[in-house]
């Protein structure tokens, strides 16, 4: 599978007002954004024409049962959507860029490659990965939600057979700590870490943990690392952070870093901005 375009079935119409509204197929989505500190673009009445709304005072989402979340479509994957207690949907389209470069990347590679795809949510970058044509790399999703990773396998089997993907529930520093014991290396790692997640166990908090998970990072990367993706939506790491963070704690040959930002463009509305990553690449 190699993507040439991006084709998708998802459109942002428009963000303002603390709110965002969303498209998948034909299905219109209201829930709360709250970077959207600005007004809204488009008129109201467009708005009010949403299939399904989360109301944050009874936090509940509020659907109409006249039409079914569609699943989302990128170029010829399908993943599934619901609506989640906690807000989302099952998807953060701001990583299209990432699921983009990620399948060309990995579809170039002169080898198979072992990958880490940490926090890794319903799995969209693991099913990019895993789905290649020209190589069988070998993805380890982690995170730390067991009804995520069951999401994400449930992705997996909408698009693939393939049996090269390694599910883990785990908190992902005892995870790391204990991949070193086991002396497992990866060849790329993906991070998406929130501002602040919680598990079974251990609380996630960016400030204090990211450091330590790059500790991490340095130690399981393999001889020949070929790349490393980290992103963040908290403002108080930006790109210039993040990159400065990596070469602090990580002791990489020589590459290219890219310091970019996540936005989730709109043809008729605002855009929204999300949040910005770096992507270290061995030259």
């Amino acid at each position: 599978m190699f993507m040439k375009k991006n084709k998708t079935n998802y459109e942002l119409i428009d963000c303002g007002n603390l709110e965002k509204l969303e498209k998948i197929g034909d299905y219109l989505i209201r829930r709360p954004s709250p970077q959207a500190i600005w007004k809204q673009k488009i008129d109201e009445h467009i708005w009010k024409d949403h299939h399904a709304r989360y109301d944050e005072i009874n936090n509940e989402w509020i659907i109409n049962d006249s039409i079914e979340l569609p699943d989302f479509e990128f170029n010829d994957l399908k993943f599934k959507l619901k609506h989640s207690p906690n807000r989302q949907i099952g998807i953060f389209p701001e990583q299209i860029e990432n699921w983009l470069w990620l399948n060309r990347f990995l579809n170039n590679s002169k080898r198979d490659l072992n990958i880490l795809n940490g926090f890794a949510y319903t799995g969209i970058a693991s099913v990019v990965a895993a789905g290649t044509a020209n190589h069988i790399h070998q993805i380890t999703h982690l995170d730390a939600a067991a009804a995520s990773v069951k999401w994400a396998k449930e992705n997996h089997q909408k698009n693939f057979s393939s049996n090269n993907i390694r599910w883990i529930v785990d908190d992902i520093l005892m995870f790391c700590k204990r991949e070193l014991k086991r002396g497992n290396k990866y060849d790329g790692i993906i991070l998406d870490p929130p501002a602040f997640g919680r598990a079974k166990k251990n609380t996630w908090k960016i400030k204090r943990d990211l450091p330590i998970l790059l500790d991490y990072v340095n130690k399981l990367l393999s001889d020949d690392p070929q790349f490393i993706i980290l992103s963040s939506h908290d403002k108080d790491f930006p790109s210039e952070i993040m990159a400065k963070l990596i070469f602090e704690h990580c002791n990489l040959p020589k590459g290219k870093i890219k310091k970019y930002p996540l936005n989730i463009p709109s043809d008729q509305g605002n855009s929204l901005p999300a949040g910005e990553c770096v992507r270290w690449t061995k030259s």
